[in-house]
């Protein structure tokens, strides 16, 4: 028996073990290197945000929580460090209880390390219960009207980065970081009939239904899970850093070609091992 046609009767247990080894050892080294290809869609959201008015404000919508945090919060993080070095004012919102505590500490520590303020620069208007398509069809009329005070109950009209927001025309671009299907609300009842932009972050499997929006120019722009994240990193010049969206990044490229090398390899010994086999039963007589 031939190395090949022995990687068919290979214990099941070895080959979760080679994978689970395949899948860590980039996660624990976290290697530097981004991705050098850059998706068109994740490009063009940076372009969006890039091109938001400093006079205008951007609406971060975080509907993830802890279920998602390894594909969401890598793209919350990119958004929220480039609105930062652009000296672009935003606010967030939360859709999940625990998700609303995550995205105020990921904002918190990117603000310390560019040296940016709570209130001047950002503001977190914590966890909102819903309904959400009442809630955002509300906002374009009137933000301070849905949205009175931040998570800590402050007023938003006495906080600098929101006090002159009044409506739909100071909202330069809407970010919605989901695992879901959410970015519909958006697209009907703010984006489209507010002409406001519109940039899609979802987890990875999400992604497929969000390129007819994408053809149709009804978003803007997308980050394609953790691979998304990776990429916009690329694009805001944290290409020598090392990251979890980077490190997540090489961990799933290098489980794909895994897996496509034992697919192949064994094919290939049972395509040998069946012409190799004697040929059993005599030819037909008569």
């Amino acid at each position: 028996m031939n190395i090949l046609e022995k990687l068919q009767t290979i214990d099941r247990r070895i080959l979760y073990l080679l994978i689970a080894a395949v899948i860590a050892i980039p996660l624990l080294q976290r290697p530097s290197r981004h991705p050098r290809i850059v998706f068109s869609e994740v490009k063009n959201a940076y372009t969006t945000l890039s091109k938001v008015p400093k006079n205008k404000i951007v609406i971060i919508s975080c509907v993830w929580g802890p279920g998602t945090r390894a594909e969401n919060e890598p793209q919350t993080k990119a958004i929220i460090k480039h609105l930062l070095m652009e000296d672009t004012r935003f606010v967030m919102l939360s859709w999940d209880q625990l998700g609303s505590q995550l995205t105020y500490e990921d904002a918190v520590e990117i603000g310390k390390q560019l040296g940016k303020r709570y209130g001047k620069d950002w503001v977190h208007l914590g966890y909102n219960p819903g309904p959400m398509y009442a809630i955002i069809r509300g906002l374009g009329k009137s933000f301070t009207g849905v949205f009175k005070v931040d998570r800590f109950g402050k007023k938003l009209k006495d906080i600098p980065a929101t006090k002159n927001v009044r409506d739909y025309r100071d909202i330069g671009a809407v970010v919605e970081i989901t695992p879901s299907g959410t970015v519909s609300s958006w697209i009907a009842y703010f984006n489209q009939p507010y002409n406001v932009p519109l940039v899609f972050c979802p987890t990875a499997v999400m992604s497929a239904e969000a390129y007819p929006y994408l053809d149709s120019g009804q978003l803007d722009g997308m980050l394609n899970g953790v691979i998304g994240a990776a990429q916009y990193e690329t694009l805001i010049g944290m290409e020598n850093e090392r990251t979890y969206a980077a490190a997540a990044a090489w961990a799933l490229s290098c489980a794909h070609i895994f897996i496509i090398v034992l697919i192949v390899l064994g094919n290939l010994g049972y395509a040998l091992s069946r012409r190799s086999a004697p040929q059993r039963g005599g030819g037909r007589t008569g």
